[in-house]
């Protein structure tokens, strides 16, 4: 699918009159209702394969609007999936870990007035450890800092009377309205919201931390050029980042930083790769990017990147080994489903 016709379509606050029979309309949920049904095949999976990491890849369905989160191993010869959990209603719009292996799974379209909620797994998706559903508005990415603070990117603004997001094929990418879509951090441990970063986001699709502390945020701009929006670290006021050489009509749907600290962001169908987090990129891979909406690095140094569609009505992982221009490994997933978000976790 080529970046310039990528479907986003987000509405909130009043703009959500017009969904009203979409019967999304509902109170919060109970704690049962954040618990997305497992895959009957998960653990007999699990139990016959020895893994040391996990590749973690969430995808939505656009035909029912909903996603599922899979998960494979990350290095083995097998690349089918081996479990799955599926997330109904609303999809896993992002999806990380931490140091331990847990998977931190960000769900919109659902909770109350469709905020969203993310859940925390253990490794391979196994027990749910802890729900977050305070300072949230639209979750669609997370990251962590060397210090255990875990930053939440929403792409809805904290005034919205509710959130929904909407995603399509083929169709233009557009926004209504200005969402001041924003950042929560939350400290070590805690499930509400320390401090928020805003200003200048319009809608945060994801977010990423430097060695330094220091925010970056892919941004949907609302018009034909999106950015990324930088806060220094101990800083609530963000600024645009300078790039140099991309495309006047752009689309950043990921945003990671390689073992080295190059920042490393999807733009179009290309990964580009910045050493200096600014500037010009020092290269960029093209081989089998169509649109990576989700990138993420193994401890080795492969480059996991998402692909939403690469082909009509169907999304992939393609692995990229340190250096390598070409993927030495595919990840599938069901026709029907593009991927949103990646990851790498520890397996236990």
């Amino acid at each position: 699918m080529r970046a310039d016709h990528r479907a986003l379509f987000f509405t909130a606050g009043l703009l959500i009159a017009a969904l009203a029979t979409s019967g999304c309309q509902s109170a919060a949920p109970s704690a049962a209702g954040l618990v997305p049904a497992r895959s009957a095949t998960s653990q007999v999976e699990h139990a016959r394969t020895r893994v040391k990491d996990y590749l973690y890849a969430t995808t939505l369905d656009w035909n029912a609007g909903d996603g599922t989160v899979y998960y494979y191993d990350a290095y083995g010869k097998n690349t089918a999936a081996l479990g799955s959990l599926t997330i109904s209603p609303g999809f896993p719009d992002g999806v990380w870990t931490d140091g331990k292996g847990n998977v931190y799974v960000a769900v919109v379209n659902a909770g109350s007035s469709g905020r969203g909620y993310v859940n925390v797994y253990t490794p391979g998706l196994g027990k749910l450890l802890r729900t977050y559903t305070t300072g949230l508005d639209g979750p669609s990415g997370g990251a962590f800092d060397s210090a255990g603070n875990l930053y939440i990117s929403n792409v809805c603004g904290m005034a919205s009377y509710s959130c929904y997001v909407f995603a399509r094929p083929r169709g233009q990418r557009s926004s209504s309205g200005s969402t001041s879509g924003y950042v929560s951090v939350y400290a070590p441990g805690k499930t509400h919201p320390k401090n928020y970063l805003q200003s200048p986001i319009n809608i945060a699709v994801g977010v990423a931390l430097d060695s330094s502390k220091n925010v970056f945020v892919p941004n949907n701009t609302g018009g034909i050029a999106w950015n990324v929006v930088e806060f220094l670290a101990g800083s609530s006021q963000g600024k645009r980042v300078r790039f140099r050489g991309l495309p006047k009509n752009r689309w950043v749907g990921a945003a990671t930083f390689d073992l080295k600290g190059a920042l490393v962001i999807s733009v179009n169908s290309a990964i580009d790769f910045f050493p200096h987090e600014r500037g010009k990129a020092s290269r960029k891979l093209t081989n089998g990017i169509f649109a990576a909406d989700g990138l993420a690095y193994g401890p080795d140094g492969t480059l996991f990147a998402g692909n939403y569609e690469f082909e009509s009505n169907e999304g992939n992982v393609l692995a990229f080994p340190p250096g390598a221009g070409t993927a030495a490994r595919t990840y599938a997933v069901p026709y029907g489903n593009g991927v949103v978000s990646v990851a790498i976790g520890a397996a236990r």
